[in-house]
């Protein structure tokens, strides 16, 4: 009765048991099917590939996007469904391998995980696959409006430089009309006195050699008559009224110049130009020079070689700019004594001007950059970098080009190629 007793109470241990095992394999299968429903719920493609090489586990993502069943899956060696990508070049925030679909167009990253938890019962290795193409598309999207938006923001840069610039000359423009008209008022009774004046001098010359020779014939000097050529000698009469003539044509000269300033000055503050009109350049030239020459006469030897050109169709105050650019620039390019020289030709259908001096040059990095907006290699405070771009949009406004050559310690040119017939 006792050994049946025993055997009943092992019977029912071994029940609670089983029974014990099965509650643990339903809680172990649940937690096994809620995973599995959990990773078959990741849009990414994971995989759990053994030591050799093989499929061990993979997400329903996965199994979708290979087209093949769990059956065929398991157990197949990884690197047969990774031959279909290639390697493609990462881009900036994106860890892992890059791998790129040929057939399907689509950018994928690879990550890597070690799935052993310690010593050396690795279970294999957990790839994680995510499809990136979207992003990339997105950041390829955000770089093309941050290049429209630079793009644009480098043209209203430009555009703003432009109108400064325009509304800067136009200013200057109407000051240097203002100021050449009062200059060339007095200017022009100046030259008109002067040479009234020149006119008396000799009269009154003449007056005074006639009444030298008149006493000098008389038989007998009349009194005083000694004094009087004391006084001649004394007061150096024959050499004032010698440099006399000198001293009103230096002075008539200077008057003349100053009328040409003015002129020049005129034709440079002109700002009325609302259409293209021919103009010789070789005068556009000249005048420049002229505003110019305080710059250049204690810098430089000038050299000119005019050519025999056409007039052509042309902005000529805006010309005038750009040679007014050029020339200054040649002149604080030299630091002491150097030359500059300009030259103007016709080649096939077009007038060529070519400025070269013979000052510290520039190196290819900033030749470059020579046109571009704010770009100077002058200290703070002594350039705005806008005169060499603003000299390039003329030029391209006639339909011309310019072009530099440079060498470091050898000097620079600048040759202007402009159009026989140019539109505005």
């Amino acid at each position: 009765m006792e050994a049946r007793d025993v055997e009943t109470g092992r019977a029912i241990d071994l029940v609670e048991e089983n029974a014990e095992l099965h509650r643990l394999l339903a809680v172990v299968s649940r937690a096994k099917q809620e995973w599995e429903r959990t990773m078959d719920c990741v849009d990414q493609l994971v995989l759990l590939v053994d030591n050799g090489g093989r499929i061990k586990r993979c997400n329903r993502a996965f199994k979708e996007f290979t087209g093949l069943s769990y059956q065929e899956l398991i157990g197949a060696e990884i690197g047969l469904l990774l031959d279909q990508f290639e390697i493609g070049h990462g881009e900036s925030g994106e860890q892992g391998i890059v791998l790129f679909h040929p057939e399907r167009l689509r950018w994928f990253v690879l990550q890597l995980y070690d799935s052993a938890s310690g010593g050396s019962d690795a279970l294999g290795t957990v790839l994680t696959v995510h499809d990136i193409t979207e992003i990339r598309a997105a950041n390829a999207e955000l770089d093309r409006k941050n290049l429209e938006l630079t793009s644009a923001y480098e043209e209203l840069k430009e555009t703003q430089a432009r109108v400064l610039q325009q509304e800067k000359m136009a200013s200057v423009g109407f000051l240097a009309a203002g100021v050449a008209h009062e200059i060339n008022n007095p200017t022009g009774f100046i030259l008109s006195n002067l040479g009234t004046l020149e006119k008396y001098a000799e009269r009154l010359g003449s007056l005074v050699q006639a009444q030298r020779s008149f006493i000098a014939a008389l038989p007998t000097p009349p009194a005083g008559a000694a004094d009087l050529e004391e006084q001649y000698r004394k007061g150096k009469i024959d050499f004032i009224l010698d440099d006399l003539k000198n001293l009103l044509r230096e002075s008539t000269d200077g008057a003349l110049r100053v009328k040409e300033i003015v002129k020049d000055l005129k034709i440079f503050s002109r700002t009325d130009e609302g259409c293209m009109q021919r103009a010789d350049i070789n005068g556009v030239i000249q005048s420049t020079l002229n505003m110019a020459w305080n710059e250049i006469k204690y810098k430089a030897t000038l050299e000119k070689e005019f050519g025999d050109i056409p007039e052509i169709p042309c902005y000529a105050q805006k010309l005038s700019q750009v040679f007014m650019n050029l020339l200054v620039n040649a002149a604080q390019a030299i630091e002491r004594q150097g030359v500059i020289r300009i030259r103007t030709w016709q080649e096939k259908e077009a007038v060529l001007v070519a400025i070269s001096d013979t000052g510290c040059g520039m190196p290819p990095e900033v030749q470059k950059r020579i046109f571009e907006p704010f770009f100077t290699t002058k200290p703070v405070g002594q350039g705005t970098g806008l005169g060499m771009s603003i000299s390039f949009e003329i030029i391209k406004k006639h339909r011309g080009e310019i072009r530099v050559e440079s060498r470091p310690g050898e000097g620079t040119t600048f040759t202007i190629r402009l159009p026989f017939e140019a539109t505005s």
